[in-house]
């Protein structure tokens, strides 16, 4: 193969898009980003979004979950629009590896000091645990009960919703 000939193949090489990593950060799930519409959404995940019991989406506030893969995974669809991605199994982890199951002190070692505490809602044993983007904009909650993540959302202020989209 001649120089002219490789140097062409090497830039398109480095033109093909690879597959998103399946992480929960700031930014979303993935490719899967808040303000994206559920059929972008879909397209983006490479299955259908089904709402619960499979009834027709309520697009002022429903929840929709993948027909195939990505285990554990969930959306919040608020106008219309995905504002929230949440995980509820240890099948999914953050980029900085924290997944559910894991416990207070290993996910304030991964984090430090970036992280806000609140108390949880309606479990004296929980608490919410927040990284926010540099904006404050979009960010990652982790909820915990009894010391263990048992969920993680990531999402716009969403996330701090705790029960559905109010």
């Amino acid at each position: 193969m001649n120089i002219r000939m490789w140097a062409v193949a090497v830039c398109f090489m480095g033109s093909v898009q690879a597959a998103p990593p399946w992480v929960l950060t700031t930014g979303g799930y993935g490719a899967v980003t808040p303000g994206l519409s559920v059929s972008q959404a879909q397209r983006l995940m490479g299955t259908a979004l089904r709402t619960f019991e499979n009834q027709p989406l309520d697009p002022d506030c429903d929840h929709v979950y993948p027909a195939s893969g990505h285990p554990g995974i969930s959306l919040m669809v608020q106008n219309g629009r995905v504002t929230r991605i949440a995980a509820d199994t240890a099948d999914t982890a953050t980029r900085s590896g924290a997944r559910v199951g894991d416990t207070a002190e290993s996910v304030r070692r991964l984090f430090g000091e970036a992280l806000t505490i609140e108390r949880h809602k309606y479990d004296d044993t929980g608490q919410y645990f927040y990284l926010w983007d540099r904006s404050g904009q979009r960010g990652i909650k982790f909820e915990l009960i009894g010391g263990r993540v048992v969920a993680i959302y990531a999402g716009d202020a969403s996330i701090r919703l705790v029960e559905g989209c109010a």
